[in-house]
């Protein structure tokens, strides 16, 4: 006897019928909407993450200001992922460290501890060092409680947050902030508080002012760390646009034999230094070198001893270390942040700081709106009450003649004239709200009720008024910078000459540096993924037909993964290209534009691509980027859905970039569109014989093209 197994019957409501590929699409595209506005892109107005708004939040909300006792760093991360962010404690506390870190140009955190100091640092475990708000960083919460900014829901409903953070000063210009996420990435260089501060009153007073008057209050940036700007190349660009490449270097000094390192370029570890000055020496390029110490401490901060062998020059090593370490390295700034619809966009420095004075035009609407109807309720009760005191024996006489409370209510209001609210207010006095002296102090609370009255009607009517008290106010909050921590650290030497754009007899000091990265075909530069960048050019291609040659210029030495431009939305494919080779930009209609790289400038880390290839339907993008060897006998198998045709590639023009390329699949039955598009260096063939390949004006063939393949 068999045993049988009943399965009961699915049911249909619950089957989800949909693709893998719809599947993912709309789980990738969840994920990558969370990970641009919710996790590494900053807000324009009050400029920051997240994780950190939240953070700043959550000790505000636990009172841990300038003076209180400060709490554990473990406890206030647990609190902030618990009730607010629900990520894991460590990243929270890896953000919390960078704001209270010493080489923040403002300390938005007092930290306890030993928290980091020098860059590369790392900070000791939460459960030892404690937080608290610093002065700065009160000043961005200060005005929570007076409802001046939108509260939302938390994700578990249990709490609300702010969707923002009344900020008093400019966080995200000057601290800075870096932060890649999909498709898009932001590096914003740290400012001088005191020139933001004061470039913010600048444009408030005039906001159409001249570029030349903005570079005059904001010449360059200032970081915690000190470092020089060298050269004026670049500076302009990036305060005017956002987008802009300059040099910076760290401070390196020459003491007899000795070459003295006591400053770093932003984002630069001291041990990445050390580390490739140790490979540097054992590879033998810089032989010149007898001894390097570290004589870093705590108090007196970085000190990196490089001493010079007998017979060689102090001052050639120091141009060595320049050379071949990231002691001088390229700041590629690109200022992306959030607008207000929590929308990625880019932004000049003029527009960064009006979108936070419209912030402090918000929120002084939006308190003196709160306060507007607290003083007018308060007015509202104060009215009723002097009413009844013009004649008090009256409204005594009235409530004892009342047999209940609601009697005396109604005898009030038809006695005095007054409603139920302030009739409510005046059965709740205590009988010493009677006197004489109460009476005064009634009418001084009047007057004084009237002229905030007169005042908040006017800011809430008159965007004139309210800048008048944005400026007052960011005359006040510039008090905090008052320090000498707040002096200028970062030197801007424009007449010094970046050692980067001077060959060595070993060739240049870019071809070095990147010689480690590698770029493969998701648009990552990276130092374990694609192929060797010296082995060729760099390219990119977007659907919507820009296109990007690189060499690498401005990437630094330490070795992360880098998109190969701040904006990868769309980009189609990226590789390296052998030297002598040509690109083909393929479009969904049917054109193809053959580039050659020599005639396109290359563009370095933080460009976002030149017109390449110029569509012309509203339907029509780039379907794929093929690489050609130029050799004979090369040709492009091109596939609809109904015809397919292989064009020999010496038929197809050489183009310059920004044309609308030649087309080259003729299409069968009404067809208007390509579905895909390949090359071979050796032809192709379909079962065992060889395909002839034809010009471009040839018909494409009927039937599938699926069982045509390269040779071999």
């Amino acid at each position: 006897m068999t045993a049988t197994l009943d399965v009961p019957e699915q049911n249909p409501d619950l089957v989800l019928e949909q693709s893998a590929d719809d599947y993912w699409n709309h789980y990738q595209l969840t994920f990558a909407l969370y990970s641009v506005s919710d996790r590494a892109i900053p807000s324009a107005f009050d400029g920051l993450k997240p994780g950190q708004r939240r953070l700043l939040y959550q000790m505000y909300d636990s009172r841990l200001l300038p003076g209180n006792k400060p709490q554990k760093s473990s406890k206030v991360c647990s609190a902030v992922t618990g009730n607010l962010h629900p990520h894991g404690g460590a990243s929270m506390y890896g953000a919390a460290a960078l704001m209270a870190a010493e080489f923040q140009r403002v300390k938005v955190i007092d930290g306890q501890g030993a928290f980091p100091r020098i860059q590369g640092d790392i900070p000791a475990a939460d459960r030892y060092t404690e937080m608290r708000l610093s002065a700065p960083g009160a000043a961005l919460t200060a005005e929570l409680a007076d409802h001046a900014v939108p509260m939302v829901s938390t994700f578990d409903g249990e709490w609300i947050e702010p969707t923002v953070l009344p900020a008093q000063w400019p966080v995200l210009l000057c601290n800075g902030a870096v932060g890649i996420a999909e498709g898009w990435a932001t590096k914003v260089p740290a400012h001088n508080p005191r020139e933001i501060m004061a470039a913010c009153r600048a444009l408030l007073k005039t906001p159409n002012m001249t570029d030349d008057r903005l570079v005059k209050l904001i010449p360059g940036p200032d970081w915690g760390c000190g470092a020089t700007v060298v050269g004026e190349t670049g500076l302009r660009e990036y305060i005017t646009t956002g987008r802009g490449q300059f040099t910076v270097r760290g401070t390196v000094s020459v003491e007899g034999k000795n070459v003295i390192v006591t400053e770093l370029p932003p984002g630069v570890a001291s041990n990445t230094v050390q580390d490739r000055i140790r490979a540097l020496v054992e590879s033998g390029e810089m032989s010149g070198v007898a001894d390097m110490s570290d004589l870093t401490d705590r108090r007196n901060g970085l000190r990196i001893v490089v001493t010079a062998k007998r017979g060689h020059s102090a001052e050639q090593i120091r141009e060595q270390l320049l050379a071949l370490t990231p002691l001088e390295s390229t700041f590629a700034a690109s200022l992306v942040a959030l607008d207000e619809n929590r929308v990625p966009r880019w932004w000049s420095v003029r527009e960064l700081i009006s979108a936070f004075l419209r912030l402090r035009d918000s929120v002084v609407l939006h308190r003196s709106e709160y306060r507007l109807e607290k003083v007018t309720a308060r007015r509202h009760l104060v009215a009723g009450l002097m009413t009844i005191h013009l004649d008090i024996d009256a409204a005594v006489a009235v409530i004892r003649g009342s047999d209940t409370v609601d009697d005396a209510r109604q005898g009030l209001q038809e006695r005095f004239g007054i409603d139920t609210e302030q009739a409510d207010y005046v059965l709740a006095l205590q009988l010493r709200r009677l006197t004489k002296l109460d009476v005064i102090e009634l009418q001084a609370e009047a007057e004084k009720l009237d002229a905030e009255f007169a005042e908040l009607t006017e800011l809430v009517a008159n965007p004139d008024a309210r800048r008048t008290v944005i400026d007052s106010e960011l005359v006040e909050t510039a008090k905090l910078f008052k320090g000498p921590e707040f002096d200028r650290r970062t030197v801007l030497d424009f007449e010094a000459t970046p050692t980067a754009s001077r060959a060595d007899e070993d060739g240049s000091r870019e071809r070095k540096s990147n010689a480690a990265w590698r770029l493969d075909d998701r648009g990552v530069f990276s130092d374990s993924h694609g192929e060797l960048l010296t082995s060729g050019l760099g390219w990119a291609v977007w659907t919507d037909g820009r296109i990007k040659f690189t060499t690498g210029s401005g990437l630094p030495y330490k070795i992360r993964d880098i998109p190969v431009a701040p904006d990868i939305t769309g980009l189609l494919s990226s590789g390296v290209l052998a030297p002598g080779s040509h690109l083909a930009l393929v479009t969904r209609r049917g054109k193809v534009l053959r580039i050659d790289p020599a005639a396109v400038n290359p563009q370095g880390a933080a460009g976002n691509g030149v017109a390449g290839v110029k569509l012309g339907a509203d339907s029509d993008e780039v379907i794929a980027a093929l690489p050609l060897t130029c050799e004979n006998g090369e040709a492009i198998l091109s596939i609809s859905e109904k015809g397919w045709k292989v064009t020999e590639v010496a038929d197809i023009p050489v183009k310059g970039r920004g044309g609308a390329g030649v087309g080259f699949h003729p299409f069968v039955n009404g067809e208007d569109t390509l579905l895909s598009a390949t090359v071979s260096a050796t032809g192709f063939i379909r079962g065992k014989k060889a395909v002839q390949p034809q010009n471009r004006a040839k018909s494409s063939v009927k039937g599938s093209g699926g069982d045509v393949t390269p040779a071999t």
